[in-house]
């Protein structure tokens, strides 16, 4: 997995020219593309799809499942034309019955049919709720995962574990229909693109230089380049968690940039949003790995050029207490080790596995990477201070 990209890129400047955003086509393109996860014994087919036809091919594909009943789990803020499009189709093989998730979960007391097929339709929450309603139906009751966020399609609905680290019910399908991103704001989308941007840097830099191309700060997407994306997100998962499917060992790389953005997020009490949480997050990593003597000053330059493409800011929006993320970084569930890089695609790997131990002044190093740029004095500052340095050095 260690493939350098081209020196034209890592010598690319740090803010590359903004790129037309692509125009959309009049008529909506049809896609299908086609991939598969094999974690352990786990095994489940990843689509991506977008245009009539493909809804065409849910209806047969839901008739296929041979479901007894399709509950339906989503939330209030998936748009109803979403839930009503979904439940004509699958309504067409058998029943079905919406649910909609109430803190965070389907509420207890709610039972699942042994022969019934859950089908989440919604974000990380949703997904999270839906395969923990599987659960209760004792293995007995399958998953089929409908992501509408660009951060469900293309991290959470791939993975085998929870948000809390625990494993959780493998789908049997994972379907993605890119019809659902258009109705969130561009931002949204990008930020949701945080883990390819991680998959390129920690798992697959061959394909930095397409990627690298192919990025918008605006965040807007043709349905073609997103589904190329996606792709490239699963593939990264499936050569990761074949043998991993925890995410304990080789895998780990995966959660590339993490630890970091945990500890952000938590310190702004969610305000930050999780892809503007990742870009520092990865810049915190390399420029630990750097301070380690274990990473090239050249791939940390990779890491803020393909950033700058993506759009994500480079640093945080405003003060922040360095001291306090540091320690809630060492109070963590990792202890403060975190994954770093040898090289792209080069996870290092020490005595303890791919997590290695960062003490307290390489943390504070790392974060001054990423602190808010100092504000910029006013002209009258500037004559002002040059006045009085003057001064000074009149005898």
């Amino acid at each position: 997995m260690n493939v350098t990209p081209a020196p034209p890129l890592l010598s690319a400047p740090a803010t590359p020219p903004p790129a037309p955003a692509p125009s959309p086509s009049a008529a909506s393109p049809e896609i299908a593309l086609d991939r598969a996860v094999l974690a352990g014994c786990a095994h489940f087919p990843v689509q991506m799809r977008h245009g009539d036809g493909s809804w065409a091919e849910l209806t047969r594909v839901a008739a296929a499942l041979g479901a007894e009943e399709f509950p339906l789990v989503t939330e209030r803020g998936v748009p109803r034309a979403h839930i009503a499009r979904v439940l004509r189709h699958l309504g067409a093989c058998a029943p079905t019955r919406l649910l909609w998730t109430t803190g965070g979960g389907v509420p207890e007391g709610t039972r699942v049919a042994p022969g019934a097929v859950v089908v989440a339709l919604g974000g990380t929450r949703v997904i999270e709720a839906a395969a923990d309603f599987a659960g209760r139906g004792g293995g007995r009751s399958r998953l089929v995962l409908m992501p509408t966020t660009s951060r469900a399609m293309a991290d959470t609905a791939l993975s085998l574990v929870g948000a809390d680290g625990r494993p959780r019910t493998a789908p049997v399908l994972v379907r993605a229909q890119l019809e659902f991103l258009r109705t969130l704001p561009a931002a949204e989308v990008r930020g949701g693109l945080a883990p390819l941007i991680r998959n390129v840097l920690a798992v697959r830099p061959g394909s930095y230089g397409s990627v690298a191309s192919r990025l918008r700060p605006s965040g807007r997407y043709a349905p073609e380049v997103l589904a190329s994306f996606l792709a490239l997100c699963a593939e990264c998962r499936a050569t990761a968690v074949c043998y991993d499917p925890l995410e304990q060992g080789p895998a780990r790389a995966l959660s590339y940039g993490r630890t970091v953005a945990d500890a952000l997020r938590a310190e702004a009490g969610g305000a930050l949003p999780a892809g503007d949480a990742a870009a520092p997050g990865m810049l915190v990593a390399a420029r630990v790995a750097v301070e380690a003597g274990l990473l090239d000053p050249a791939a940390e330059r990779a890491h803020r050029d393909l950033i700058a493409r993506w759009g994500a800011p480079p640093r945080l929006p405003g003060p922040f207490p360095a001291d306090r993320v540091v320690e809630r970084v060492l109070a963590g569930a990792e202890g403060g080790a975190m994954v770093l890089l040898d090289d792209l695609g080069r996870p290092h790997m020490g005595r303890g596995g791919m997590l290695t131990a960062v003490g307290r002044p390489l943390l504070r190093t790392g974060l001054a990477a990423v602190a808010p740029a100092a504000p910029s004095a006013g002209r009258a500052e500037v004559a002002r201070v040059s006045k009085v340095l003057a001064s000074a050095a009149t005898p």
